[in-house]
C-alpha cells in the first residue's frame, strides 16, 4: 500500500519538524534533524538553513508497517506558492498543520483552498499542543472555517500536561512511552465528553452512508470494518476531514497519525485507476553536481531501470531510477503509482510537463494548479561585468526552477524588473543567484507613469530642409482629441497630402507619442486626426513626413492640457478581523479607495483600489500592520490622473534626472 501526501499549513505550524519525526519513528533517520541547527532531512537548501524555514518542497519517503508513505514537506510561507502548488499536485491527499498556538492563519486557508479545487482529500494534524493552546476552542475555529472536521484524537492530560492521546474512534486512551503508544485506562473526568465526541464521529460517518445510517436509525450497532470502510470512503470523497493531535518535539501522535493516514487517505489506484505508466514533473532543481533534477509523481502503472517515457520534449530514458530523500537520490529497482521520482540531468524537462506510455493522455488526466501573478516587482541589476555577462543564463535556471516568479523588460523606464511572491520570496532568489555565480543588487521600481492630453487641440507641423540636391519638405495640420484609446483618422480632401504619405505620418505621430511633452512618458487615450497640409512633387519623402507629424503631435500636445496618469492596482488584503480598521486606515493614507469587505472563512477580506507609488513596497508594511497574519494580491486596473501637486514634483524629477 502506498500514501503519497503533501504536508502543507502556515509558516510556523511544525511541518519540518513533524516530518522529522515521522522520519526518525520509524527508523528512516537515526537521529531527528533540527531546523534551528540546519539538519532536518529537507530543509536542506543553503537559504532554508539561512532563514530556518523551508523555502522549496522536500521530499521524505518512509517505510511503516510494510507499507511506503512519500511526505512532500511544503514551504509554509505564501511567498513559495509554486512549491506549495506544485506538492498539491503531486499528492493524492493534503496533510494541513494547525498550530494549536496561532491557529487558523492564512497559510492555512491557502493550502485548503488549493487542495480543495484540486479535488484533494484533507485532513488536519493540529501540532504544538505542547507549547500550549485551548484544543477545544481551536476545534470550534476548523469547524467554522475549514467544513465538516471530524475530531479522531483528544488530548490526554496528567497534571496539565499533555502526555498521550484518547482515541475518539475506539474509545481509548494511550501515552507515549518510548517510541511506543502504550494503552491506559481512560480518565473518568474524560470518559464522558469522549463519548461524547464518539457518537458525534460516529453519526457524521453514517451519515455519509444510506446503507449504515439506515442500520443506525434502526438501532443496530454500527462497528467494525463497515464503519471504517464508510469513514475511508467519506474522507476520500471530501465528504469528512479527520483531524489528528501529534508532536514533533515529544512524538506523541506521531505512530498514531501514520495509522490514520493509511486508514483514511486514498491509494494512488483509488485516484488514478489501473493503466500505463503516467506521470507529471512538479518541480525542478538546479544542482551543481546532477544538473537539472526534474521531480516526477508517478501517477499511474510501474516502471523498472531501462524503460522510457514520451513527453513534448521527446522519449525520456530511464536507465536507472531514483527516489528523492531530502537532497539525496536513492537507487530503486522499481517504482509505481504514487513515486515521487527524481530524473537527473534533465534538462529537456520542464515543470507541468506530462510523461506517458502509449496513448498521449489529455492535459486534464492529472491535476493542475495554475499560479497566481506575482505582485511585489524589484528593479534587477546586476552588480559587475562579470555579473552582466553571466546574468541571462542565470535568471534562465532561476525561472526554470521557479516559474512563479516573472522577469520583465519595462519599456517605459528601461528596467528589468523581477516580480516575486513577497520579500522572502525576492531574498531567496538573489541568494539562488548567487549560487549560480551571479550577484545583483535590487531597488525599488521606478513607475510607469503616462501622460495624456485632456482637451482638443490642433496645429501645424512644418519639416522643410534644402540641400545641394533634393529637398526635404513635409507639411501636417493635425487634431488631437481626448479618447479612451487610441485611434488614428485620415481626412484630407482635395489631395493635398498624396494618401501614399499616410502610413509615414501615422509612425511619426506614434513615435512621438512614445515620450510626452511634460515628463517623457508614453501617451495614452487621444485620437489623432490628420485634416490638412501640403507636399511638394520632388522634396517631399516618407521621412520628411514622419518628422513634421511628429513636430506637429509635440506643438499640438502642449496645447491640449497634458496631464499625468500614474497605474492604478486593484489590491486585496486578508487579514485578521481585529487589524482591519488598521489595514483601512493605512489604505487610506495611501491614496486608496475602499470598494468593499468580505468574509473569507476566518479571514477579513478588504479591497480597494490603490496608486502603484503607494504599495511598492507594501510587502514590508503588511507584517507589523497584522502581526504576520495577513496576506494581498495586486492587479492592475486603469491609469488615473496624478494629483496636481504630486504630479509637479514627479515631473520636477524626472527633468532633473534627464539633465
Amino acid at each position: 500500500m502506498i500514501r503519497t501526501l503533501a504536508l502543507v499549513g502556515h509558516a510556523g505550524s511544525g511541518k519540518t519538524t513533524l516530518t522529522e519525526a515521522l522520519l526518525y519513528h520509524t527508523g528512516a533517520k537515526e537521529r531527528m534533524g533540527r531546523v534551528e541547527e540546519g539538519t532536518t532531512t529537507t530543509d536542506y537548501t543553503p537559504e532554508a538553513k539561512l532563514h530556518r524555514t523551508t523555502v522549496r518542497t522536500g521530499v521524505a519517503p518512509l517505510r511503516y508497517k510494510e507499507h511506503r508513505i512519500f511526505l512532500l514537506d511544503a514551504p509554509g510561507y505564501g511567498d513559495f506558492v509554486g512549491e506549495i502548488r506544485g506538492a498539491l499536485e503531486a499528492a493524492d491527499a493534503a496533510l494541513v498543520a494547525v498550530s494549536a498556538e496561532s491557529g487558523v492563519q492564512v497559510g492555512t486557508e491557502r493550502a485548503w483552498t488549493v487542495a480543495e479545487r484540486l479535488g484533494l482529500p484533507r485532513m488536519v494534524v493540529v501540532t504544538k499542543l505542547d507549547k500550549g493552546g485551548d484544543y477545544y476552542a481551536l476545534l470550534e475555529d476548523l469547524r467554522a472555517t475549514l467544513g465538516p472536521i471530524l475530531p479522531i484524537d483528544l488530548p490526554l492530560y496528567e497534571g496539565g500536561r499533555w502526555v498521550g492521546l484518547i482515541d475518539v474512534f475506539h474509545g481509548k486512551a494511550y501515552r507515549l512511552e518510548g517510541n511506543k503508544e502504550v494503552e491506559v485506562p481512560l480518565p473518568e473526568a474524560e470518559r464522558e465528553r469522549a463519548e461524547r465526541f464518539r457518537q458525534e464521529v460516529l453519526e457524521a460517518i453514517v451519515e455519509t452512508d444510506e446503507g449504515l445510517l439506515e442500520k443506525y436509525l434502526e438501532g443496530e450497532e454500527v462497528t467494525g470494518e463497515a464503519l471504517e470502510k464508510a469513514f475511508h470512503e467519506a474522507v476520500r470523497r471530501g465528504l469528512l476531514y479527520p483531524v489528528a493531535l501529534a508532536s514533533g518535539e515529544t512524538g506523541i501522535g506521531v505512530l498514531p497519525l501514520l495509522d490514520l493516514i493509511l486508514e483514511a487517505l486514498p491509494s494512488p489506484e483509488e485516484r488514478f485507476g489501473e493503466g500505463p505508466p503516467l506521470a507529471k514533473v512538479f518541480k525542478v532543481q538546479v544542482d551543481p553536481f546532477m544538473g537539472q533534477v526534474a521531480y516526477v509523481r508517478l501517477y499511474r502503472g510501474r516502471l523498472k531501470p531501462g524503460d522510457t517515457l514520451q513527453s513534448e520534449a521527446g522519449t525520456v530514458r530511464l536507465p536507472h531510477l531514483y527516489v528523492p530523500m531530502g537532497k539525496d537520490l536513492l537507487e530503486v529497482e522499481e517504482a509505481e503509482a504514487g513515486y515521487i521520482l527524481g530524473l537527473p540531468k534533465a534538462e529537456t524537462l520542464h515543470r507541468g510537463m506530462i510523461l506517458w506510455q502509449g496513448e498521449k493522455p489529455e492535459s486534464e488526466a492529472v491535476p493542475f494548479a495554475r499560479l497566481p501573478e506575482p505582485n511585489v516587482p524589484v528593479a534587477l541589476y546586476p552588480k559587475g561585468r562579470t555579473d552582466e555577462a553571466k546574468l541571462g543564463e542565470a535568471l534562465r535556471k532561476l525561472l526554470e526552477e521557479d516559474p512563479s516568479l516573472k522577469l520583465e523588460r519595462q519599456e517605459e523606464t528601461g528596467e528589468f524588473l523581477l516580480w516575486g511572491h513577497g520579500e522572502l520570496h525576492l531574498t531567496t532568489a538573489k541568494e539562488r543567484l548567487a549560487d549560480y555565480g551571479v550577484e545583483v543588487a535590487f531597488s525599488v521600481p521606478k513607475v510607469p507613469y503616462r501622460e495624456t492630453i485632456r482637451k482638443v487641440a490642433e496645429g501645424q507641423g512644418k519639416y522643410k530642409k534644402q540641400t545641394g540636391g533634393h529637398g526635404q519638405y513635409g507639411d501636417v495640420w493635425l487634431r488631437l482629441e481626448p479618447a479612451p484609446e487610441y485611434s488614428f483618422e485620415w481626412r484630407i480632401t482635395g489631395g493635398v497630402i498624396p494618401s501614399k504619405y499616410q502610413e509615414a505620418i501615422e509612425e511619426g505621430i506614434l513615435e512621438a507619442a512614445k515620450k510626452g511633452v511634460l515628463a517623457g512618458y508614453p501617451v495614452m487615450g487621444f485620437k489623432a486626426i490628420v485634416y490638412n497640409g501640403s507636399y511638394h512633387e520632388v522634396d517631399s519623402s516618407d521621412l520628411a513626413f514622419q518628422i513634421a507629424a511628429s513636430l506637429a503631435f509635440k506643438k499640438v500636445m502642449a496645447e491640449a492640457s497634458p496631464v499625468l496618469l500614474e497605474p492604478i492596482y486593484q489590491i486585496k488584503v486578508l487579514a485578521p478581523q481585529e487589524r482591519v480598521g488598521d489595514i483601512l486606515s493605512d489604505l487610506q493614507a495611501r491614496r486608496g479607495r475602499i470598494l468593499g469587505m468580505e468574509q473569507e472563512g476566518a479571514l477579513s477580506a478588504v479591497r480597494a483600489e490603490v496608486p502603484l507609488a503607494e504599495v511598492l513596497e507594501y510587502y514590508k508594511t503588511l507584517p507589523s500592520l497584522t502581526g504576520g497574519a495577513g496576506a494581498y494580491t495586486l492587479e492592475f486596473s486603469h491609469y488615473a490622473e496624478v494629483p496636481p501637486h504630486l504630479a509637479q514634483k514627479i515631473v520636477q524629477e524626472r527633468r532633473a534626472q534627464e539633465g
